[in-house]
């Protein structure tokens, strides 16, 4: 026989799995529906960096938005955007395509977590060729105004030029 604590926790422990399975496709179902929301924001972002467009990439960004590297270093907005004006201007830096790939899509207390895998094409000084490969995980809030990037958190990255790993 057994007692009733027993009892008690079996019948949780049963209700929890079953309240488990029945939320995992109903979170898959969700996730299915924000991805194609947030790949669109991926786009908009990319295609406004590839025009040189620092205000207009960072128009979907979280006023406190975070960028982390590899080694753990962070850019707050400012920063971020202080940079990337600064490799466009002083590197002469052209854009020729960027492409945002989400690999998973977790949810979260606040919003969600993306995977992507990025791909980054352009020249520098108008001939030597770029291509950079990243993996991050990114922080996305909703908000009124709609999804908006809070965080990412750079994993992986690998530059070549001219076809040479730049390890710099």
């Amino acid at each position: 026989m057994i007692s009733s604590t027993a009892r008690d926790s079996l019948v949780s422990a049963i209700l929890l799995s079953i309240a488990i399975v029945a939320i995992a496709p109903a979170q898959a179902d969700n996730n299915a529906k924000i991805q194609p929301t947030i790949q669109t924001n991926y786009d908009r972002i990319n295609a406004a960096f590839v025009r040189k467009d620092i205000k207009g990439a960072t128009a979907l960004f979280t006023p406190d938005y975070v960028n982390i590297s590899p080694e753990g270093n962070k850019q707050n907005l400012s920063e971020f955007r202080e940079h990337y004006n600064n490799l466009f201007t002083r590197f002469n830096i052209k854009l020729t395509s960027t492409k945002a790939t989400i690999k998973t899509i977790d949810t979260n207390a606040s919003g969600i977590d993306v995977a992507i895998e990025q791909k980054t094409e352009g020249t520098v000084a108008g001939f030597n060729k770029i291509i950079i490969n990243q993996t991050s995980r990114d922080s996305w809030l909703k908000t009124p105004q709609g999804w908006r990037l809070r965080q990412s958190k750079i994993l992986t990255s690998q530059t070549t030029f001219n076809g040479q790993t730049f390890k710099g």
